[in-house]
């Protein structure tokens, strides 16, 4: 009786394990699952230390930018200058003032100087075919003539332009005659005109335009604004202002005929339109070969260093094994171009594939390696691996 119990209980001890082993199998990962079954040799997944070996470089460059050359800025030549012309003011009608004892008159007359700025050498001119008595001419309360005229025409008079506003008061009288009750002094005018000096400035300025994209914009290390100015008169220009949106870069009288280099600070530049004005306030101007010139910024260099030792060459020739550099690139579906030096050695990438794969073979060298990659087309680089691979 008590070695059938015994016989019971080694029975469900070997049910037990035998269940506990199934429930391991069924839980292991499936190719070790086949392999135990079959009786063959599991293999163990990861990465050995002999497959470390065989990876000589892995990086993760992420993004590489291109820097293209950025164009100079070619502004047309311009010719500043300033004309003066002589315009008449105001014409005043023929009229008559005179003073005696028993019949007074003189005469007010207003104009108008609309550019007061630029209006110089203003004089009054007039004839007296009748001129009795001292006249007196008064601009704005102030008296700017006060003589005998002794014959029907006379130097013009000089109106200064401190008394001159925008809007004027002339006013005409003649003196008394004193005790001689009998007698009337008197002038009778012709011909009054006011004319001065009009200088037209319009053509003392220039305005024009240059567009820099957004990544010339951020690539530019250093601007410079070359010019050369000629002039007719040397002695008689004067300074010449350039501005750039509004933010002067020169400013100075300059040696005509001589090349100029002006930095020009990179804050003041801006994506799209960029406005440049050259201006003088007196003379004339040819301004010419101006342009605008850009130093770009450096562009990253992106190189990789390895190590190959002579076993590995070894292996290489007697065709055991092969090296390849393989690139990942992010799939954007893009044309991807890059310059390959492998030791001195260019090569290309022209492709829209994600993977970029190149047999190194006949590349590498025993010791210190490198690898440089430089970008034609933005990249997005995922990895970059130079590795062994058994043939």
């Amino acid at each position: 009786m008590r070695k059938a119990q015994g016989g019971l209980n080694a029975a469900i001890l070997v049910a037990i394990i035998g269940g506990l082993i199934i429930l391991y199998i069924l839980f292991l990962p499936e190719a070790e699952r086949e392999a135990l079954l079959e009786g063959e040799e599991v293999k163990k997944t990861g990465t050995t230390g002999e497959e470390e070996e065989d990876v000589f470089l892995r990086v993760f460059p992420g993004r590489l930018d291109i820097i293209e050359e950025i164009e100079d800025k070619q502004v047309p030549n311009v010719f500043l200058f300033e004309t003066t012309n002589a315009k008449e003011l105001e014409k005043i009608n023929p009229f008559i003032v005179r003073r005696g004892w028993f019949d007074t008159k003189s005469k007010i007359t207003e104009f108008k100087i609309d550019n007061l700025e630029n209006t110089d050498n203003v004089i009054l001119s007039f004839k007296a075919k009748k001129h009795e008595g001292i006249l007196v001419v008064k601009l704005n309360n102030e008296v700017v003539f006060e003589n005998d005229i002794e014959s029907e025409t006379t130097e013009p008079i000089k109106l200064k332009k401190d008394l001159l506003n925008h809007e004027n008061v002339l006013e005409f009288s003649v003196s008394s005659v004193g005790v001689k009750f009998w007698k009337t002094n008197e002038y009778s005018f012709e011909n009054v005109r006011i004319i001065g000096d009009i200088t037209d400035k319009s053509k003392q300025e220039s305005r024009n335009v240059f567009i820099l994209t957004g990544t010339e914009l951020f690539n530019i290390e250093e601007a410079n604004l070359r010019f050369v100015p000629y002039c007719a008169n040397a002695a008689s220009v004067g300074v010449l202002d350039i501005s750039i949106n509004n933010r002067n870069v020169f400013s100075a009288v300059p040696v005509c005929e001589d090349s100029y280099k002006q930095a020009i600070p990179l804050g003041i530049l801006n994506s799209g339109e960029n406005r440049i004005i050259l201006k003088t306030n007196k003379g004339s101007y040819s301004v010419e070969q101006i342009r605008i010139d850009f130093d770009e910024k450096d562009i990253k260099t992106n190189v990789y260093f390895f190590e190959v030792n002579q076993s590995q060459i070894d292996e290489i020739e007697d065709r055991d094994k092969d090296a390849f550099l393989t690139i990942e690139f992010v799939d954007d579906r893009k044309n991807k171009r890059a310059d390959l030096n492998i030791n001195d050695r260019l090569s290309s990438i022209d492709d829209d594939e994600r993977i970029f794969t190149k047999n190194l073979n006949d590349f590498l060298e025993k010791g210190n390696n490198f690898i440089e990659l430089r970008p034609r087309t933005k990249l997005d680089v995922v990895e970059l691996k130079v590795e062994f691979k058994e043939r």
